[in-house]
This record gives C-alpha cells, sequence and structure tokens, in this order.
C-alpha cells in the first residue's frame, strides 16, 4: 500500500509539473491582434463560396491585406534588445530564480534569429509570400469558370504604396497561375486603397494625435494588464521592473517569431500565459478600434472611398463591360475602415480602457490578420 501510494504522489507530481509547460500544452492561444499569421485563423473560399441555385458569378472584387512581413524599425530595436534575455532568463532558471519549464527554458534558450527578420525591415517575409501566393491559387480555384481566361482588360490588380505590398502582389500573380498578368504601378501620393495617408488632418488629428491612445494607455495601468506585468516578472525570475517596452519587445518576438504555415509558436511565447496574451491581444485591438475605425468617426468616410469603387465596378459589370476580377493590395488600416463604413463587428458598447470584453465583436485578430481580405462577388441569372 505504502508503494502504490507513493507512485501515485510521483505521478501526481509529474503530472503537475508539466500542465503548466508550454512546450507540454497542447492548445496554445494563437490570436496576435493584428500580427496574427494567416494560417491561424484563415477559412477556404474554395468551401465556403456561395453558390447560388441558378446564378453564375460575373465578377469578383475584394480587398487584401498584405502578407506577413519583418517588423518596422522602431520596433526591431526592442525586439533586439529583447532577445538577450533569454540568457538572463537561462542563468535566473539555473539559480532557482523564475517559474518557467527546463524545456521552455532550454528551446529558449536555443532558439536563433532568422538573420532576414532583423535585416530586411519592413519587408514581405517568406511566411507572408505565401500567404498571399495561396490567395492567388485558392480565388482561381473558387472561381474557375469566371477566371479560367482572362484578358487584359479582364481584371485590375493594384497595390497602395509600399515595396512589402507590392512583393505581395507578385506572389498573387504566381499562385494564380499566369505571372505575365499586368499589375498597376502603385501610386506614392495618393490611391483609393491608402486615402488616409494623403489627408494632413487624420495624420495630425488621428494617426499622431496622442489623444488617439488614451484608451489603450488608460488599459496599461488596469489591474488586469499590471497583473500580465507581474507574471511576466515572476515567470522569468528578472530582477528589475519590466517596462511596457520590455513587455512589447518580447511579445513581438513570440509573434513574429511564429510560423502559422508551419503550425508552430514560438519559444518567445513560453514566457507568457493565455491570460497575458489575450491581454496584449486587447492593446492591439483598442489601437486600431481608436485609430482605424468606430473610435473615430472619420474612419468610415475613408471606408467609403473603396467601397465606391466596389459599387461602380459591379455596375459597369452589369452591363457587360466590367471586370471579371478586381484584387486591391492595401493595409490593415485600410481593412478596419472598411468594416467601418459596412458597420461589422461593431459592438452595442464601444471598446474602452476599463473593462476588456471578452466577448467582443471586434477582434483585430481575426479581422486584420497578416493577408486579411474582404471578397465580394457579383452574381447573374
Amino acid at each position: 500500500m505504502k508503494i502504490i501510494a507513493i507512485l501515485s504522489t510521483v505521478f501526481t507530481i509529474i503530472k503537475l509539473s508539466i500542465s503548466n509547460c508550454y512546450w507540454s500544452e497542447n492548445c496554445h492561444y494563437k490570436y496576435f491582434s493584428s500580427k496574427t499569421p494567416y494560417e491561424f485563423v484563415r477559412g477556404d473560399i474554395r468551401d465556403s463560396f456561395v453558390k447560388i441555385k441558378g446564378c453564375y458569378a460575373i465578377s469578383v472584387w475584394s480587398l487584401v491585406r498584405h502578407g506577413k512581413r519583418n517588423p518596422g524599425i522602431d520596433y526591431v530595436q526592442n525586439m533586439l534588445d529583447a532577445t538577450t534575455m533569454k540568457y538572463t532568463i537561462k542563468f535566473n532558471h539555473e539559480n532557482g530564480k523564475g517559474s518557467m519549464c527546463a524545456q521552455d527554458v532550454e528551446n529558449l534558450y536555443n532558439w536563433e534569429a532568422d538573420p532576414k527578420l532583423f535585416q530586411n525591415v519592413h519587408q514581405i517575409a517568406d511566411e507572408g509570400y505565401q500567404e498571399i501566393f495561396g490567395i492567388g491559387y485558392r480565388i482561381r480555384k473558387a472561381f474557375k469558370d469566371l477566371l479560367k481566361s482572362l484578358d487584359d482588360k479582364d481584371y485590375k490588380l493594384r497595390s497602395a504604396y509600399g515595396a512589402w505590398i507590392e512583393n505581395g502582389v507578385k506572389a498573387f500573380v504566381e499562385g494564380f497561375g499566369n505571372t505575365s498578368m499586368i499589375i498597376e504601378k502603385s501610386n506614392a501620393d495618393y490611391d483609393i486603397m491608402a486615402p488616409y495617408e494623403a489627408c494632413s488632418f487624420y495624420v495630425k488629428e488621428v494617426k499622431n494625435n496622442m489623444k488617439t491612445y488614451l484608451e489603450e494607455n488608460k488599459y496599461k495601468n488596469t489591474s488586469e494588464y499590471l497583473a500580465v506585468k507581474k507574471r511576466i516578472q515572476q515567470r522569468t525570475g528578472m530582477d528589475f521592473t519590466l517596462t511596457n517596452k520590455n513587455i512589447t519587445g518580447l511579445y513581438d518576438l513570440c509573434r513574429y517569431t511564429s510560423s502559422g504555415l508551419n503550425n508552430t509558436l514560438s519559444p518567445w511565447c513560453a514566457i507568457f500565459t493565455k491570460e497575458d496574451i489575450q491581454a496584449l491581444e486587447y492593446v492591439g485591438d483598442l489601437r486600431h478600434f481608436f485609430r482605424n475605425s468606430y473610435g473615430n468617426p472619420i474612419n468610415e468616410i475613408f471606408g467609403r472611398i473603396p467601397l465606391a469603387d466596389l459599387l461602380e465596378r459591379f455596375k459597369t459589370a452589369k452591363n457587360g463591360k466590367g471586370k471579371k476580377l478586381t484584387v486591391y493590395f492595401t493595409h490593415a488600416t485600410m481593412m478596419d475602415m472598411v468594416y467601418s463604413a459596412l458597420g461589422l463587428f461593431k459592438d452595442e458598447i464601444p471598446l474602452n480602457g476599463t473593462f476588456r470584453n471578452p466577448e467582443r465583436k471586434w477582434r483585430s485578430s481575426k479581422t486584420a490578420t497578416f493577408a486579411a481580405n474582404l471578397m465580394v462577388t457579383l452574381n447573374s441569372l
């Protein structure tokens, strides 16, 4: 009986010791706000395409956010600073500090950065190229009758200005199976895919206005967010107070070095609990809500501009003179603005920095992921 009791105790201890280990968990929280890999959340238009009996598609219009890209220069330094913490975490663990599991610490210590991540700043990543490639491939398969033979006059492909977006269009035509397709040149001054960039009022009064980020900053002072910082401090065993910049750097390492294509999460994610990631996701939701969406009425106005193009394209197609395929490539900001103009994902109680509603509709991890897209079809009898 004593032997049985001892064995039972041993098995219980083993079970408890691995229950909070990231490496052995079977179900991770994979929603990283606007830096969520497309493969973690996407559907498949080949399966979800609504086929109406007796009808056939005559025109497809789509707005596509660029695929996964490398971080911008403003974030790279924070991330580089954060990478050095893996040595401190290992040292702390070996000296009885922190609460991370041995395998998680080992995986983190053995992690090496892809040189492209920090060298090719703000450029499309290999995974981002494949994300857009896949969209091109699937859209042709979904509308095989409509898109099987396209003359140059039958389609329109254009991106907003920016090399990481423009290179994504190349991925789209490659996935579509026709690399000879004509890609219109982007416009650095103004385009319907990013009209807000040419508006000095938006840039000054919204994007660069600290009032836009009041609720985000308010949330970072709530007991929920402060508890996140405390948990990370305890798990890593750091003997200095982690700043919001430290937390952001660690979080960015987690989400930028996770892969949806390989369905793998970064060793850096082991630093966080599910509750931590959910709180950090909400920080992103607040930023997108107030800078790009319902938090400011001007955003809805900008969202109407691409939708006006959609209406005109379909009117022309209805008369038998339009494009079979129109695809614009843009930013998450534009996606958010279009959702606002359509009244999508709108909560009865607007997002705020005082309370995080876990049942909210506005979720940047679902609406503004890398390669997020909106597709509309015009059908005829």
